[in-house]
């Protein structure tokens, strides 16, 4: 029976140094795969900082060139809005001096002076005239009484607003205190 319990004991022991060995080397597995994904994972991770890295330095010179052109029509726009056109007259005089323009020589067709139209249409266009300004006239008058009675309609739907305000602000003051 001492045999059988020592070949017992013994099977017991290679059994356990079997799983013992079994257990090291799945712990030794375990590490070596744990630091393998590690170093993959520190791969990726500094592999997407230089590429983080790198999207900044464009993203920050497209920034710049994007500024750059923006300060640049800004500019253009300033000078061109803000720059004196000359006038008409100013240009035709200085094309005049120039002599990039000529003009006719004697007097304008359409001159009442020079005879070439006659006293009627003469005497017809200061008719219109004075009627085309007349006209004019009413119709600035009328916009100015329109914008009067805008002006007094606004102020009596801004005082009626207050009154209102007012009222709201009495019954307020009266339901908490019912002796008023």
């Amino acid at each position: 029976m001492a045999s059988l319990l020592g070949s017992i004991y013994a099977k017991l022991a290679g059994a356990l140094l079997v799983l013992a060995a079994l257990l090291a080397l799945f712990l030794w597995g375990h590490h070596v795969g744990a630091a393998g994904v590690q170093t993959k994972w520190d791969v990726a991770k500094s592999q997407q900082a230089a590429v983080a890295v790198n999207q900044r330095a464009v993203s920050a010179q497209q920034t710049l060139d994007w500024a750059q052109q923006f300060q640049g029509i800004a500019a253009h726009y300033e000078t061109t809005a803000h720059e004196n056109a000359p006038s008409v007259a100013d240009a035709a005089a200085g094309a005049v001096r120039a002599g990039t323009l000529r003009l006719p020589a004697g007097p304008a067709p359409a001159c009442p002076t020079s005879g070439a139209v006659s006293r009627a249409t003469v005497a017809a266009r200061v008719a219109d005239a004075a009627a085309t300004q007349a006209l004019a006239d009413r119709l600035n008058a009328a916009i100015a009484a329109l914008r009067a009675g805008d002006a007094a309609d606004a102020r009596e739907r801004q005082l009626g607003q207050q009154v209102t305000a007012l009222q709201a602000l009495l019954r307020a003051e009266r339901q908490q205190s019912p002796a008023l």
